[in-house]
Protein backbone atom coordinates (compact mmCIF):
# COMPACT_ATOMS: atom_id res chain seq x y z
CA UNK A 1 0.00 0.00 0.00
CA UNK A 2 3.00 2.28 0.44
CA UNK A 3 3.39 4.84 -2.31
CA UNK A 4 5.68 7.80 -3.02
CA UNK A 5 3.03 10.39 -2.13
CA UNK A 6 3.71 13.92 -3.30
CA UNK A 7 0.48 15.58 -2.17
CA UNK A 8 -1.87 15.56 0.81
CA UNK A 9 -5.53 16.43 0.17
CA UNK A 10 -7.99 17.22 2.97
CA UNK A 11 -11.78 17.58 2.58
CA UNK A 12 -14.01 18.57 5.47
CA UNK A 13 -15.71 21.33 7.41
CA UNK A 14 -14.48 23.95 9.87
CA UNK A 15 -12.93 21.41 12.23
CA UNK A 16 -10.50 20.57 9.43
CA UNK A 17 -10.00 24.19 8.43
CA UNK A 18 -8.48 27.33 9.92
CA UNK A 19 -11.22 28.27 12.37
CA UNK A 20 -9.66 30.99 14.53
CA UNK A 21 -6.25 29.41 14.07
CA UNK A 22 -3.61 30.14 11.47
CA UNK A 23 -3.05 26.54 10.38
CA UNK A 24 -5.19 23.39 10.40
CA UNK A 25 -4.14 19.80 11.05
CA UNK A 26 -3.72 19.15 7.32
CA UNK A 27 -1.15 21.92 7.07
CA UNK A 28 0.86 20.38 9.93
CA UNK A 29 0.56 16.85 8.54
CA UNK A 30 1.66 17.82 5.03
CA UNK A 31 4.65 19.61 6.53
CA UNK A 32 5.58 16.53 8.56
CA UNK A 33 5.34 14.38 5.44
CA UNK A 34 7.15 16.99 3.32
CA UNK A 35 4.56 16.93 0.54
CA UNK A 36 2.42 19.52 -1.23
CA UNK A 37 -0.92 20.36 0.34
CA UNK A 38 -4.35 20.80 -1.27
CA UNK A 39 -6.73 22.26 1.30
CA UNK A 40 -10.34 21.56 0.30
CA UNK A 41 -11.82 21.92 3.80
CA UNK A 42 -13.71 25.09 4.72
CA UNK A 43 -15.93 26.63 7.34
CA UNK A 44 -19.59 25.57 6.93
CA UNK A 45 -18.42 22.94 4.46
CA UNK A 46 -20.53 19.92 3.59
CA UNK A 47 -19.85 16.39 2.38
CA UNK A 48 -21.62 17.36 -0.83
CA UNK A 49 -19.13 20.14 -1.41
CA UNK A 50 -16.28 17.75 -0.61
CA UNK A 51 -17.54 15.25 -3.20
CA UNK A 52 -17.82 18.02 -5.79
CA UNK A 53 -14.43 19.61 -5.17
CA UNK A 54 -12.52 16.34 -4.80
CA UNK A 55 -14.07 14.70 -7.87
CA UNK A 56 -13.40 17.79 -9.96
CA UNK A 57 -9.78 17.80 -8.74
CA UNK A 58 -9.44 14.14 -9.77
CA UNK A 59 -10.96 14.89 -13.20
CA UNK A 60 -8.55 17.81 -13.63
CA UNK A 61 -5.56 15.65 -12.71
CA UNK A 62 -4.77 17.67 -9.58
CA UNK A 63 -5.39 14.55 -7.47
CA UNK A 64 -3.99 11.21 -8.68
CA UNK A 65 -2.50 7.95 -7.43
CA UNK A 66 0.35 9.84 -5.80
CA UNK A 67 -2.09 11.86 -3.67
CA UNK A 68 -3.11 10.86 -0.15
CA UNK A 69 -6.75 11.90 0.34
CA UNK A 70 -8.24 12.45 3.81
CA UNK A 71 -11.99 13.01 3.88
CA UNK A 72 -13.70 14.23 7.08
CA UNK A 73 -17.50 13.68 7.07
CA UNK A 74 -19.61 16.39 8.68
CA UNK A 75 -23.26 16.95 9.63
CA UNK A 76 -25.47 15.26 7.07
CA UNK A 77 -28.00 18.07 6.54
CA UNK A 78 -25.35 20.50 5.32
CA UNK A 79 -25.43 21.34 1.64
CA UNK A 80 -24.71 23.88 -1.09
CA UNK A 81 -27.54 26.11 -2.26
CA UNK A 82 -27.49 28.30 -5.40
CA UNK A 83 -27.01 31.85 -4.15
CA UNK A 84 -28.85 35.05 -4.98
CA UNK A 85 -25.73 37.10 -4.25
CA UNK A 86 -24.75 39.53 -6.98
CA UNK A 87 -21.23 39.43 -8.40
CA UNK A 88 -20.54 42.60 -6.43
CA UNK A 89 -21.76 41.05 -3.17
CA UNK A 90 -19.69 37.97 -3.85
CA UNK A 91 -16.48 39.90 -4.48
CA UNK A 92 -17.09 42.02 -1.38
CA UNK A 93 -17.62 38.92 0.74
CA UNK A 94 -14.47 37.22 -0.54
CA UNK A 95 -12.41 40.37 -0.01
CA UNK A 96 -13.74 40.75 3.53
CA UNK A 97 -12.71 37.25 4.56
CA UNK A 98 -9.27 37.79 3.10
CA UNK A 99 -8.73 41.26 4.57
CA UNK A 100 -5.99 41.85 7.09
CA UNK A 101 -8.48 42.85 9.78
CA UNK A 102 -10.65 39.74 9.29
CA UNK A 103 -10.87 37.13 12.04
CA UNK A 104 -7.99 34.69 12.03
CA UNK A 105 -8.99 31.76 9.87
CA UNK A 106 -12.11 33.43 8.46
CA UNK A 107 -13.32 31.46 5.45
CA UNK A 108 -15.87 32.44 2.79
CA UNK A 109 -19.38 30.96 2.94
CA UNK A 110 -19.92 31.72 -0.73
CA UNK A 111 -18.08 29.98 -3.54
CA UNK A 112 -18.03 29.97 -7.33
CA UNK A 113 -18.34 26.64 -9.11
CA UNK A 114 -16.50 25.76 -12.31
CA UNK A 115 -19.46 27.03 -14.31
CA UNK A 116 -19.21 30.39 -12.56
CA UNK A 117 -22.34 29.88 -10.46
CA UNK A 118 -22.29 31.27 -6.94
CA UNK A 119 -23.34 28.84 -4.19
CA UNK A 120 -23.91 29.49 -0.49
CA UNK A 121 -23.02 27.01 2.24
CA UNK A 122 -25.96 25.83 4.32
CA UNK A 123 -25.97 24.45 7.86
CA UNK A 124 -28.33 24.90 10.78
CA UNK A 125 -28.50 28.64 11.66
CA UNK A 126 -26.44 29.65 8.62
CA UNK A 127 -29.16 32.17 7.74
CA UNK A 128 -27.71 34.36 10.49
CA UNK A 129 -24.58 35.27 8.56
CA UNK A 130 -25.53 35.25 4.89
CA UNK A 131 -24.34 38.45 3.12
CA UNK A 132 -27.39 38.44 0.82
CA UNK A 133 -30.86 39.09 2.27
CA UNK A 134 -32.67 36.69 -0.06
CA UNK A 135 -30.16 33.97 0.82
CA UNK A 136 -31.01 34.60 4.48
CA UNK A 137 -34.66 33.82 3.76
CA UNK A 138 -33.83 30.73 1.71
CA UNK A 139 -31.61 29.35 4.47
CA UNK A 140 -34.16 30.16 7.15
CA UNK A 141 -37.02 28.47 5.29
CA UNK A 142 -34.84 25.48 4.44
CA UNK A 143 -34.18 25.07 8.13
CA UNK A 144 -37.74 25.67 9.33
CA UNK A 145 -40.07 24.21 6.72
CA UNK A 146 -41.18 20.60 7.39
CA UNK A 147 -39.58 18.14 5.04
CA UNK A 148 -36.67 20.31 3.91
CA UNK A 149 -34.24 18.68 6.31
CA UNK A 150 -34.31 14.94 6.92
CA UNK A 151 -31.14 13.61 8.52
CA UNK A 152 -31.89 9.95 7.80
CA UNK A 153 -32.56 10.57 4.11
CA UNK A 154 -29.47 12.77 3.79
CA UNK A 155 -27.35 10.16 5.58
CA UNK A 156 -28.66 7.43 3.29
CA UNK A 157 -27.83 9.46 0.19
CA UNK A 158 -24.39 10.42 1.51
CA UNK A 159 -23.58 6.76 2.11
CA UNK A 160 -24.36 6.14 -1.57
CA UNK A 161 -22.19 9.04 -2.70
CA UNK A 162 -19.37 7.90 -0.43
CA UNK A 163 -19.56 4.37 -1.82
CA UNK A 164 -19.15 5.83 -5.30
CA UNK A 165 -16.22 7.96 -4.11
CA UNK A 166 -14.55 4.96 -2.49
CA UNK A 167 -15.05 2.91 -5.66
CA UNK A 168 -13.67 5.67 -7.87
CA UNK A 169 -10.57 6.06 -5.70
CA UNK A 170 -9.93 2.31 -5.78
CA UNK A 171 -10.35 2.25 -9.55
CA UNK A 172 -7.85 5.09 -9.90
CA UNK A 173 -5.50 3.67 -7.24
CA UNK A 174 -5.98 6.72 -4.99
CA UNK A 175 -5.57 6.15 -1.24
CA UNK A 176 -8.69 7.39 0.57
CA UNK A 177 -8.70 7.81 4.36
CA UNK A 178 -11.82 8.72 6.33
CA UNK A 179 -11.50 10.93 9.42
CA UNK A 180 -14.46 10.43 11.78
CA UNK A 181 -14.86 12.92 14.63
CA UNK A 182 -17.33 11.92 17.36
CA UNK A 183 -20.85 11.30 16.06
CA UNK A 184 -20.44 13.69 13.14
CA UNK A 185 -21.24 12.00 9.82
CA UNK A 186 -23.66 9.79 7.92
CA UNK A 187 -22.60 6.50 9.47
CA UNK A 188 -23.62 7.43 13.01
CA UNK A 189 -26.99 8.74 11.81
CA UNK A 190 -27.76 5.47 10.04
CA UNK A 191 -26.81 3.50 13.14
CA UNK A 192 -29.80 5.05 14.94
CA UNK A 193 -32.33 3.90 12.33
CA UNK A 194 -34.74 1.09 13.19
CA UNK A 195 -34.21 -0.71 9.89
CA UNK A 196 -31.52 -3.39 10.24
CA UNK A 197 -30.89 -3.13 6.49
CA UNK A 198 -30.05 0.57 6.82
CA UNK A 199 -27.89 0.02 9.90
CA UNK A 200 -25.84 -2.56 8.03
CA UNK A 201 -24.96 -0.20 5.16
CA UNK A 202 -21.65 0.61 6.81
CA UNK A 203 -20.59 -3.03 6.43
CA UNK A 204 -20.34 -2.51 2.68
CA UNK A 205 -17.38 -0.19 3.11
CA UNK A 206 -13.68 -0.93 3.46
CA UNK A 207 -13.02 0.30 7.01
CA UNK A 208 -9.31 -0.45 7.05
CA UNK A 209 -8.43 3.23 6.70
CA UNK A 210 -11.17 4.73 8.87
CA UNK A 211 -9.57 6.90 11.55
CA UNK A 212 -11.72 7.77 14.57
CA UNK A 213 -10.63 10.62 16.83
CA UNK A 214 -12.40 8.88 19.74
CA UNK A 215 -9.96 5.98 19.46
CA UNK A 216 -7.02 8.29 20.16
CA UNK A 217 -8.46 10.98 22.45
CA UNK A 218 -10.43 10.89 25.67
CA UNK A 219 -13.65 12.88 25.85
CA UNK A 220 -11.92 15.36 28.18
CA UNK A 221 -9.14 15.90 25.65
CA UNK A 222 -11.58 16.36 22.79
CA UNK A 223 -13.97 18.74 24.57
CA UNK A 224 -11.66 20.60 26.94
CA UNK A 225 -7.90 20.21 26.53
CA UNK A 226 -7.77 20.50 22.74
CA UNK A 227 -11.06 22.34 22.17
CA UNK A 228 -10.90 25.86 20.75
CA UNK A 229 -12.71 27.75 23.49
CA UNK A 230 -14.50 25.57 26.04
CA UNK A 231 -17.20 25.55 27.19
CA UNK A 232 -18.53 27.92 24.46
CA UNK A 233 -16.74 26.16 21.60
CA UNK A 234 -16.01 22.49 22.18
CA UNK A 235 -16.39 21.51 18.52
CA UNK A 236 -13.34 23.12 16.95
CA UNK A 237 -9.68 22.49 17.72
CA UNK A 238 -7.16 24.89 19.22
CA UNK A 239 -3.65 25.02 17.76
CA UNK A 240 -2.40 22.24 20.07
CA UNK A 241 -5.38 20.14 19.02
CA UNK A 242 -4.61 20.52 15.31
CA UNK A 243 -0.98 19.56 15.94
CA UNK A 244 -1.95 16.52 18.03
CA UNK A 245 -4.49 15.38 15.45
CA UNK A 246 -1.84 15.60 12.73
CA UNK A 247 0.52 13.51 14.89
CA UNK A 248 -2.15 10.90 15.64
CA UNK A 249 -3.21 10.58 12.01
CA UNK A 250 0.41 10.14 10.98
CA UNK A 251 0.84 7.43 13.63
CA UNK A 252 -2.32 5.69 12.39
CA UNK A 253 -1.20 5.79 8.75
CA UNK A 254 2.21 4.37 9.63
CA UNK A 255 0.63 1.57 11.66
CA UNK A 256 -1.62 0.76 8.69
CA UNK A 257 1.33 0.66 6.33
CA UNK A 258 0.15 3.65 4.28
CA UNK A 259 3.33 5.49 5.22
CA UNK A 260 6.79 4.06 5.80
Amino acid sequence: MKKPYNKLVVCGCSISSTTKVKRAWGHYLSEKLDVDYLHLATGCGSDKRGFRRLTQAIIAGDVDENSLVLFQPTEVTRREIPSHATPEEYEKHIAKTQAGDADIGATPILEKTLTGRIVSFFKVDSYEWQPNNLDKLVHLHTQQEPGCLDSHFDAEMLSVYYYMLESMCKQKNITLVTIWDGTRGWLDVLKTHKSSQIRLIGDAFDRELWFRVDDFWTNHERTVVYALDPPEDRAHFNTAGHIKLADDIEKFLREKGVLE
